[in-house]
């Protein structure tokens, strides 16, 4: 049977159409950071924060490191799910961890939301925690249900400053279980400071790795007219036998479309006795970016 070439296109289009949307939508792929921060007076570091970060791969496989702060601190984790063909992702379990000599950490974790090109919006997350400390007795505590967002941090950071309530998400340069690392921070309502950041790291010494801590420098850090901040704490603090510095820093520009920037921890120990160096532990460098 012969068809008229006219009537043979539209059934050529008609047939690619269909083809086209039998195909599966496209994924987010990438990695995306980001978190949540109380706001002062509260403790940065208490229950309801989080840092997340997110590793999106394109056959819908996603990879989350997470930190969700609970009452007795604890709450992270590494966790693997699948985004469906809307976005939609949700994934619960158990992590069990050694995040330092004599600590065991058992994690019960629940997390979801909804992943888009530019992150998630709809976040939550939450976690029961159980921390035993050898000779101690075990700590139990809930983070309650935490509201996160996460971004897929661009280049350029746009006009000086940052508007006010302005909130960044992003990543820093350390990954963990391959995923980049999450930084969260907030901005007062008049837009002149930094009220809070927050930041989980992974500090060596020597041979021993801590991939479990968390960190945020002082509140309400300024913002000058070029949209920079910078903190540095020292500190120093003594047990029976040895006395340990603690050198952190933290520093970036905020701009009304992107902020970057570096953070870093550097501890040195020494024998109260003879003043002598017993270990350095330390992040290195760290550079981070996000986005509002």
């Amino acid at each position: 049977m012969r068809v008229r070439a006219g009537v043979a296109g539209a059934v050529t289009a008609v047939a690619l159409t269909a083809t086209a949307l039998a195909q599966d939508p496209a994924r987010p792929v990438g990695s995306f950071g980001g978190g949540s921060v109380l706001a002062p007076p509260k403790d940065p570091l208490g229950a309801g924060s989080a840092v997340v970060g997110m590793r999106a791969a394109a056959d819908g496989r996603l990879q989350i490191e997470a930190t969700v702060r609970g009452r007795c601190g604890g709450g992270t984790f590494p966790a693997r799910t699948t985004v469906a063909d809307d976005g939609s992702f949700l994934t619960m379990g158990t992590s069990r961890r050694r995040p330092e000599p004599g600590v065991r950490l058992k994690t019960t974790y629940e997390i979801g939301g909804t992943l888009t090109a530019a992150g998630v919006r709809d976040g939550r997350a939450k976690t029961t925690s159980e921390i035993r400390v050898s000779g101690e007795k075990t700590a139990r505590c809930r983070s309650g249900t935490v509201a996160f967002q996460v971004r897929r941090p661009t280049t350029g950071l746009g006009a000086p400053g940052a508007a006010p309530r302005a909130r960044y998400y992003g990543i820093t340069s350390e990954t963990r279980n391959r995923t980049r690392r999450g930084i969260v921070m907030r901005v007062s309502s008049d837009g002149r400071s930094l009220t809070r950041a927050l930041y989980a790291v992974t500090l060596t010494c020597g041979k021993l790795k801590l991939p479990d801590v968390v960190d945020t420098p002082r509140r309400s850090l300024r913002i000058d007219a070029d949209g920079r901040v910078k903190d540095r704490v020292l500190s120093t603090s003594h047990d029976a036998t040895t006395v340990t510095s603690a050198d952190e820093r933290f520093s970036g520009k905020l701009g009304s479309t992107g902020a970057s920037g570096t953070l870093s921890i550097t501890e040195r120990t020494r024998s109260r006795v003879t003043g002598r160096l017993v270990e350095t532990c330390r992040t290195g460098s760290i550079r981070w970016t996000a986005v509002p």
